[in-house]
């Protein structure tokens, strides 16, 4: 149980939610967040040597708001620190501890394209929608809308194929997932 802060009671008195809050919300209920910490934590450091690792969802939350918000390394630190919203998410507390810095995002995001487990997110929804067949394909098939509009991507950000291919797959695993939520259906995989 955390202990609630005097933001966190500040913040409980708003008549109102943001865009970013609602869409943080619902992205953070239907991730599957096990399974995708499952797939990248045989790849993530143990901790053995040099500084101790974040742990893996942190990071993974971190890396999605940087994609989500079309944001730099420093520049995703930057919003955390800013945004109660994107605080609420990561599930970082000021009180205990510090937002990963640039450089942990920047050697996380590195190890998901190395090891193409954006690939792998992406193929893991794909094989639940497969299962499930035409009574979410057709929510999900126009999913570019999601891609432009809502995650603000409209130019390649980074040079080279690999890191563009990574981020792409992840951008569509995601959408594919608010797609569902928007629709008012729920993914299960079973």
């Amino acid at each position: 149980m955390k202990q609630e802060t005097f933001t966190d009671m500040e913040y409980s008195f708003r008549k109102k939610k943001t865009k970013r809050e609602e869409f943080l919300e619902i992205m953070d209920e239907i991730i599957p967040w096990n399974e995708w910490v499952g797939v990248i934590a045989p790849y993530y450091p143990k901790g053995k040597r040099g500084r101790p690792p974040m742990g893996i969802e942190k990071m993974l939350r971190m890396y999605l708001l940087q994609i989500w918000f079309n944001l730099s390394d420093p520049a995703t630190e930057d919003a955390i620190y800013d945004s109660y919203a994107m605080r609420k998410f990561t599930g970082i507390d000021f009180m205990t501890e510090a937002v990963p810095d640039e450089t942990m995002l920047c050697k996380f995001r590195h190890l998901l394209e190395e090891n193409g487990l954006n690939k792998l997110f992406f193929d893991a929804i794909n094989r639940v929608i497969e299962n499930r067949k035409s009574s979410v394909r057709c929510k999900v098939e126009h999913v570019f809308r999601i891609i432009k509009c809502q995650f603000g991507y409209k130019k390649t950000m980074y040079h080279g194929m690999m890191k563009n291919e990574n981020r792409l797959y992840a951008m569509f695993a995601c959408a594919n997932l608010y797609a569902l939520a928007i629709a008012g259906r729920k993914l299960s995989t079973t």
